[in-house]
């Protein structure tokens, strides 16, 4: 008799097993269906967000490398300034010493 029960109780524990099984997948199937637009909107979210950094990222390289630029400019410009100083100083002293001197031959 226990052994008519045991086996009567391993064929209804898997068949309650079976039952489980096939509750969870039906439930699962379901909730993906539900779930699976909202995750779809989320990835088209992240991918414009992607897309967006990605373009601001190429924007911000350009702008720094326009800030270097700029800035070596500047300083191209400030030392040319400096070295356009330097050369009329001197052009007013040469010209002063040859006013000097046209004075004594005149």
């Amino acid at each position: 008799m226990g052994v008519v029960l045991g086996s009567l109780a391993i064929v209804i524990s898997f068949s309650a097993l079976w039952f489980t099984v096939e509750a969870v997948r039906r439930v699962d199937v379901h909730g993906d269906g539900m779930v699976r637009p909202h995750v779809r909107a989320l990835k088209s979210r992240i991918a414009e967000t992607n897309a967006r950094m990605s373009e601001l990222d190429r924007r911000l390289t350009q702008l720094e490398d326009r800030i270097v630029t700029t800035r070596m400019e500047s300083r191209a410009a400030r030392d040319l300034a400096e070295e356009t100083r330097s050369i009329r100083s001197g052009l007013q002293r040469s010209r002063a010493a040859m006013k000097g001197t046209q004075a004594y031959h005149a």
